[in-house]
């Protein structure tokens, strides 16, 4: 048995895990809490997410599909670091259960995975994974992290069929 999971980095993230036949496994938004200069990630929560799969069916029987953090036009030094920060963190815990894992930029994925027309990338991705994973719950457009989620861990899928 393999699962992949695609992790959609951030405050406002989310981390899906499909099975080896693509059907979805579970999706986790990524927890956060106020604080007194603003959100942070609660990484105890997010550490027990994976550790759930880990101990489930064993890291070994996992790959997980990372999105790289891309500084865009008009993001804050701020928010460029806490991203960068959390991918980092991210890693570490991958990387500390024996994980394996691989990168991705977001435009590698998306070129794949946003197989619907349109501008509005957010849309794009509801409606693609929309398509994919009937069952997943995007009822709300901020599930659009979700959505990427999703996308993100079946690119993962079809990138690991690829390569065996």
């Amino acid at each position: 048995m393999l699962r992949f999971i695609g992790i959609d980095p951030g405050l406002e993230g989310a981390i899906v895990a499909v099975d080896r036949d693509g059907s979805l496994f579970s999706c986790d938004d990524i927890p956060n809490v106020k604080t007194g200069s603003g959100r942070e990630m609660v990484l105890g929560n997010v550490v027990r997410m994976i550790a759930r799969h880990v101990d489930d069916i064993g890291a070994e029987n996992l790959f997980c599909t990372l999105e790289k953090h891309t500084p865009r036009p008009g993001q804050g030094i701020s928010s460029q670091c806490k991203l960068a920060r959390i991918c980092g963190q991210l890693e570490g815990v991958l990387a500390a259960y024996g994980v394996p894992y691989q990168v991705t930029h977001p435009r590698t994925w998306s070129k794949v995975m946003r197989d619907v027309p349109g501008t509005d990338l957010k849309s794009r991705a509801i409606l693609s994974a929309s398509r994919r994973f009937p069952t997943l719950d995007l009822s709300k457009k901020k599930h659009h992290n979700r959505a990427d989620a999703a996308l993100i861990a079946e690119f993962g899928r079809l990138y690991h069929d690829s390569e065996a």
